[in-house]
């Protein structure tokens, strides 16, 4: 498949994130931990699956913890930057697991899917709002619907902001929901809110996809009484992850930057820190016999 080429200020973003690896690995494990495993909506069980589509799929550790304990799956993680593509691909070839392949989407504004209909038995996804701008979802949706078998599986995860006593930490998240709306990527009517969360129910129900459950999961930023190492890498990641669409959009420069994300290291070695996140997880299944919505007028 031919991908088409984004814009000029999209290939820039890309090419310059710069992913902590073993901060982003340690917040996957964190989620997974938090979630009680890949697919707890379905008690973990993959029986009667073949085949499973990660998207967005990190450094690789929602699509290796399934290949790992389920040997008959062939899982395939699809992403849009190199530095995670070659993590994932390193972290199978490490654990032996012949099960598990990533895809590198380069070029791209929006995930492809080169992949022919009724390919998955389960498809997952986690954090599309920074890939997807908001009119692009429902022709997402409908992607996952055709490569979706009869039967099959949607889970989709989002982050939406929590509470925190550090107003470093408050302000840099005003920064990036800011940017986020500049490039058509939040949900939200307000600045305090990132949306996408919420609107996954009606995407799902609007795809047509039925039995649908909803969670939602809160979790610690940083964890009061972190090691120093540990905190430090866990602020590293939220630098890079906020970082480049802040600067793309001018809303600070690198120095403000770096004297905020001094005040965040301050702020979050008082004893009474505490910054939480949400994280919303829907899942949904395509119904044996039932015509595809987008097929509808």
């Amino acid at each position: 498949m031919d991908y088409p080429q984004p814009g000029k200020e999209a290939s820039r973003l890309i090419a310059h994130i710069q992913v902590d690896l073993p901060s982003l690995e340690l917040q996957e494990r964190a989620q997974l931990e938090l979630m009680g495993g890949p697919f707890p909506e379905r008690e973990n069980d993959f029986r009667g699956f073949t085949r499973v589509l990660d998207v967005a799929c990190g450094a690789g550790s929602w699509a290796l913890e399934i290949a790992r304990a389920h040997s008959h799956l062939e899982v395939i993680g699809i992403t849009a930057q190199q530095a995670l593509a070659a993590r994932a691909k390193e972290r199978a070839s490490a654990a032996g697991l012949k099960n598990a392949c990533f895809l590198l989407v380069a070029g791209t504004e929006k995930p492809q899917f080169p992949f022919s209909d009724a390919e998955f038995d389960l498809v997952n996804t986690q954090y599309l709002h920074s890939w997807l701008r908001t009119d692009e979802w429902p022709e997402f949706m409908r992607a996952c619907w055709r490569v979706t078998r009869p039967g099959g599986y949607i889970r989709m995860t989002e982050p939406e902001r929590g509470p925190s006593t550090s107003l470093a930490i408050e302000r840099l998240l005003d920064l990036h929901l800011q940017a986020l709306h500049r490039t058509g990527q939040r949900f939200s009517p307000d600045d305090r809110h990132i949306g996408a969360g919420n609107q996954l129910l009606y995407l799902c129900q609007e795809a047509g996809w039925t039995e649908i459950t909803r969670h939602a999961y809160l979790t610690e930023q940083i964890t009061p009484g972190d090691q120093p190492d540990a905190s430090h890498t866990r602020l590293r990641y939220y630098q890079q992850v906020f970082q480049p669409l802040i600067l793309q959009e001018g809303l600070a420069s690198e120095e403000e930057l770096v004297t905020l994300f001094q005040q965040i290291k301050e702020e979050t070695e008082h004893e009474d820190f505490s910054a939480q996140r949400f994280l919303i997880t829907v899942s949904g299944r395509k119904p044996v016999n039932q015509e595809a919505k987008e097929e509808q007028p």
